[in-house]
C-alpha cells in the first residue's frame, strides 16, 4: 500500500492555520496569511512541476514569504523560520495513527509524499505512523503526479503496479497512479473541496476515513 501524505494523512491546511495563530496571536489576521501562504504555494508547486524542480522547504519559505508580503504581517526571522518549520510538519488527522497501524500488520505501508524526507521523518516521529518506509518525490526531482515518482516507489518495492493500491484524498494523485495500473483508493478530506472527484473518476475503493479504509480491506 502506498499513501499520499499532504491532506490525506495529515491535516495540512488546518495546521498551517493553527501554525498562523500561534505566529501572529490574537491581533493578527491568521486566516488571511495561512491562506495567502497556502494558495501562493500551489503557485510555486505548479511551477515547480511544470519546470525545475526545487524542495518543498524552498517553496514554502518563499510562499510565505511573499504571504506576510501581501497580507503586511508582522514576523521577524526567527518567527519565520519557525512558522516555516511547523508548516512542514502538519499533524496527522485523528484516524491516521490507528488507521496505517492496522493497516501494517497486514501489508508493507508506504508513504509517498511530495514534501522533503527531512519533513516526512518529522511527520512520521511526531504522527507515530507506521510506516514499512516513507519516499519523498525528491528522490526523483520531480512532484506528484510525474509518472517517475510512483515509478520510483514501484522499483524500490520491487513489485508490480497491480499488486499496489495507491490510497489518496487527491483525484489528480490518484488518476497519475492509476495510469500506471496501481490500484486506488479514495479518502475524501475536509478541506480539500477542490480536489472533489469528477463525474469521470473511477476508483477501485472509497472509504470515509483511513480506518473505514483499513476495516474493509481487514
Amino acid at each position: 500500500m502506498i499513501f499520499d501524505v499532504l491532506g490525506t494523512v495529515v491535516d495540512e491546511r488546518g495546521s498551517i492555520h493553527a501554525a498562523a495563530r500561534d505566529a501572529l496571536g490574537e491581533d493578527g489576521d491568521c486566516e488571511a496569511l495561512a491562506t495567502a501562504w497556502l494558495d501562493r504555494l500551489d503557485e510555486l508547486l505548479a511551477k515547480a512541476s511544470e519546470g525545475e524542480y526545487r524542495p518543498m522547504d524552498e517553496l514554502s519559505r518563499e510562499a510565505l514569504e511573499h504571504a506576510v508580503g501581501a497580507t503586511g504581517a508582522s514576523l521577524d526571522e526567527d518567527a519565520l523560520a519557525e512558522l516555516t518549520a511547523e508548516g512542514l510538519r502538519p499533524k496527522p488527522w485523528p484516524d491516521a495513527a490507528p488507521g496505517v497501524g492496522a493497516l501494517a500488520d497486514r501489508f508493507n505501508v508506504i508513504a509517498l509524499s511530495n514534501t522533503t524526507m527531512l519533513a516526512l521523518a518529522e511527520i512520521t516521529r511526531r504522527g507515530g505512523l507506521r510506516w514499512a518506509f516513507a519516499l519523498s518525490s525528491e528522490l526523483v526531482g520531480a512532484y506528484k503526479p510525474d509518472p517517475a515518482v510512483y515509478q520510483r516507489a514501484l522499483e524500490l518495492m520491487r513489485v508490480e503496479p497491480e499488486q499496489v493500491l495507491m490510497v489518496g484524498s487527491h483525484p489528480w494523485d490518484l488518476r497519475a497512479a492509476a495510469q500506471l495500473g496501481i490500484g486506488t483508493a479514495f479518502v475524501p478530506r475536509e478541506g480539500l473541496s477542490e480536489d472533489d472527484p469528477a463525474d469521470a473518476d473511477e476508483f477501485d475503493l472509497r472509504a470515509d476515513s483511513i480506518a473505514e479504509l483499513a476495516a474493509q480491506l481487514l
